[in-house]
């Protein structure tokens, strides 16, 4: 009788395991998707329209907390500014924010990687 119990027991937590942790990572990432929708919403109503700025949202997990993280390609600096306001006010409680600015390259860099 055991001999047949435990083979299944271990056959099940073998499946069962990886695919609850899977699952709850999928609605993590859901959540992080919805968060983001939100965050670009109220950044397009800010700037009155689409912009340059990306969001990206990673998901808490048992070991990192969240992160909203917004990004400006060089030479647009004033509009991560002009945002992150409302970005705080709408992320979750918990979440960092990161602010990655791009800096603009001088014209020597550009003519040594030509």
């Amino acid at each position: 009788m055991l001999t047949v119990i435990m083979p299944t027991i271990l056959l099940v937590a073998l499946v069962a395991i990886p695919l609850a942790w899977r699952i709850r990572a999928d609605r993590r990432r859901d959540w992080a998707d919805l968060v983001r929708a939100d965050l670009r919403s109220a950044i397009n109503r800010r700037l009155h329209g689409e912009s340059l700025v990306t969001v990206e949202v990673v998901p808490k997990t048992l070991w990192h907390p969240g992160r909203v993280i917004l990004s400006t390609p060089p030479g647009y600096d004033e509009l991560a500014e002009t945002v992150w306001r409302d970005v705080t006010e709408r992320a979750p409680a918990g979440y960092d924010l990161l602010i990655r600015t791009g800096r603009a390259r001088g014209s020597e860099t550009l003519r040594r990687v030509a």
